[in-house]
């Protein structure tokens, strides 16, 4: 299943709705996401941040801590834990509150069911 997913990522092909939001009307946080990551596949980093502008700081700075906590001294890692602590609880602060953002765009008549 992740391998046909992957394929039609990199393929540009339509990707699987949302199950969340099909059974709830709302989108879930992870909404996007995957749109996001076709996007990244070609580059294409406006369409990435229109997908979830939620989630791509999230993963760029994921990403860049891999990097650093590999060619970092484990005497710097620790000195800088404290920081990257308060990175990564940042942009989950930022990453829920677009969701909210986008979940109270849609009105509270979309989590009633009310038309």
């Amino acid at each position: 299943m992740a391998g046909g997913l992957s394929q039609a990522l990199l393929q540009g092909k339509a990707v699987p709705v949302c199950g969340f939001q099909a059974l709830t009307g709302c989108p879930c946080p992870l909404c996007g996401g995957t749109h996001l990551v076709q996007a990244l596949t070609q580059w294409d980093w406006a369409a990435a941040w229109q997908a979830q502008p939620g989630l791509l700081p999230l993963l760029l700075g994921a990403w860049l801590l891999l990097g650093w906590r590999s060619v970092a001294s484990p005497a710097a890692r620790q000195r800088w834990a404290p920081l990257e602590r308060r990175l990564f609880w940042s942009a989950v602060v930022f990453w829920l509150g677009e969701w909210a953002w986008r979940v109270g765009a849609l009105g509270v008549g979309a989590l009633s069911g009310a038309s």
